[in-house]
């Protein structure tokens, strides 16, 4: 019989029998007040640090590419800060559609008008991450 104090102990989680891959159970998410809160929040900062039209590219990039997810990173990573209409934010954000608690619609008012913020998240414990921004109807 071999000794098992000799081998390393499995992570915590269980394996994929596809990929042979560990995985941790995640926390499923719903909304109560903090993630509401939060993702208000999250959609807000994500506006400041994307109106800025006069900052120069790189430190306007540098600051608003951690707010987004991987698509939209991909999406925003050629735009110019110049081009984007809104300068600041001029009130607070309002969670507007809540049919899934891994995604947030929330409007924001800006100098240009309402921004409607697309937000996800992967679990209860994951940051919420801009997917897109949607401009103001009249700025199309």
């Amino acid at each position: 019989m071999p000794d098992l104090d000799q081998f390393t102990p499995p992570p915590p989680g269980y394996l994929d029998v596809d990929t042979q891959e560990t995985a941790s159970p995640v926390k499923v998410p719903s909304w109560d007040s903090g993630s509401r809160t939060d993702v208000v929040e999250s959609a807000e900062n994500a506006m400041r640090a994307f109106a800025r039209p006069g900052m120069d590219r790189d430190t306007w990039w540098a600051e608003l590419e951690p707010l987004l997810t991987q698509q939209a990173a991909q999406d925003y990573a050629y735009v110019e800060p110049s081009v984007i209409p809104a300068k600041k934010v001029n009130g607070p954000g309002e969670l507007v559609d809540d049919t899934s608690a891994y995604v947030g619609f929330v409007e924001v008012p800006t100098d240009a008008g309402i921004y409607t913020i697309i937000l996800n998240r992967s679990d209860a414990d994951a940051p919420w991450l801009v997917s897109r921004f949607n401009p103001p109807e009249e700025s199309n």
